[in-house]
């Protein structure tokens, strides 16, 4: 069973140094990492530094919170592990801050135990009359841009809001369905970390590169990243083998989890070692998220002497 985990990162270089010597210490696992455009990959490279099979992307793209240049980011991450000699059964992504809670050899057992499964839940918004849902898709969100951050002055941030809202007048009638190539896209959403098989990544991979109109609605989205691959997967022939589709409307990421742990009051908790019972108890969980240094340390050191084996 060789896997691909593709890692987003932006910060704390020692964090996703960890995690891919814990993953890449089994053969058949590698860790492909893009960088975030914005930031110094010097400290990510020397982090990792003789760690077996962590590759980075070639090209980089400056993410934003909330941008769609997230989406182009994961689409490299894909190209390089495919034009890999290594042919990977499985592609999983990862966001900087995630671990491992599992052992590499229970890893391997999840997936082989049911190889042709894809692990990317995702609810149906489309035509939805929930606000929270159809703002997604309804009003116009460019986030690929410094100007909408919290840091930037007032009055900056008044006129990028402003011209935001004008925008919002070209998509506010979307009904959340796009229309290409005499087929219909309604439009899912879920958490941004998945794991799909080989052919569903594939089929991923060449929608993107096959869809523009999509593509370009996609960009105008609020948090692209739960929404673009859960919309193509849950309108294909893949849907039937995800673990979980047709499931009904849910507000909050936390009741769309896949493969990973997480706490989401109000945005994602920072987890220390108070949750180690509660991450470990899961069921069908398979990382956690989010850890940082300073926090998560001892956190961190409990699931590694758990996991050793």
């Amino acid at each position: 069973m060789r896997i691909a985990f593709l890692n987003l990162c932006h910060c704390e270089p020692e964090i996703v140094a960890r995690a891919a010597r814990k993953l890449c210490a089994h053969p058949d696992f590698d860790m492909y990492i893009h960088v975030d455009e914005k930031q110094d990959i010097a400290s990510f490279l020397e982090a990792v530094k003789g760690i077996p099979r962590v590759y980075f992307t070639g090209r980089r793209y400056k993410v934003y919170w909330g941008g769609y240049h997230a989406i182009l980011a994961t689409m490299e991450l894909l190209r390089d592990a495919f034009s890999s000699q290594r042919h990977y059964d499985y592609f999983v992504t990862l966001q900087n801050l995630d671990y491992p809670i599992r052992s590499n050899m229970e890893i391997a057992d999840f997936f082989e135990a049911d190889p042709a499964r894809e692990y990317i839940r995702g609810c149906n918004i489309a035509h939805t009359k929930v606000w929270e849902f159809a703002r997604k898709y309804r009003l116009y969100y460019k986030k690929d841009t410094p100007l909408g951050g919290k840091n930037q002055p007032r009055l900056l941030k008044l006129a990028y809001n402003l011209v935001m809202g004008l925008l919002s007048c070209t998509t506010i009638f979307h009904n959340g369905v796009i229309r290409e190539n005499g087929e219909q896209y309604e439009i899912h959403y879920g958490c941004a970390q998945w794991a799909v098989t080989r052919a569903c990544a594939e089929y991923i991979l060449k929608f993107h590169e096959t869809h523009p109109k999509f593509n370009r609605k996609m960009a105008k989205m609020q948090f692209p990243d739960e929404e673009y691959v859960h919309t193509i997967v849950h309108n294909s022939p893949f849907k039937e083998k995800n673990f979980k589709y047709n499931e009904p409307m849910q507000k909050w990421l936390v009741n769309w989890r896949n493969l990973h742990y997480f706490e989401f009051p109000k945005e994602v908790t920072v987890l220390d070692e108070t949750y180690y019972e509660k991450i470990m108890s899961q069921q069908g969980i398979l990382f956690c998220r989010k850890v940082k240094s300073g926090v998560s340390d001892k956190l961190l050191e409990m699931i590694d002497r758990a996991t050793e084996k």
